[in-house]
């Protein structure tokens, strides 16, 4: 999950994410037009 874009206060924004994707590994390649930052979001894996 990917979350605090918007602070506690709902007025400072530290994120907007405007574009997704998923790349070759499974990642969510997440594109933030407020700090010109490209953020990759994977996870960890686990058995069962």
């Amino acid at each position: 999950m990917v979350t605090d874009f918007l602070a506690r206060d709902k007025k400072t924004v530290r994120g907007r994410p405007v574009g997704v994707a998923l790349d070759r590994t499974g990642a969510l390649i997440v594109a933030d037009d407020v700090g010109n930052t490209v953020w990759r979001v994977s996870g960890t894996a686990t058995t069962h």
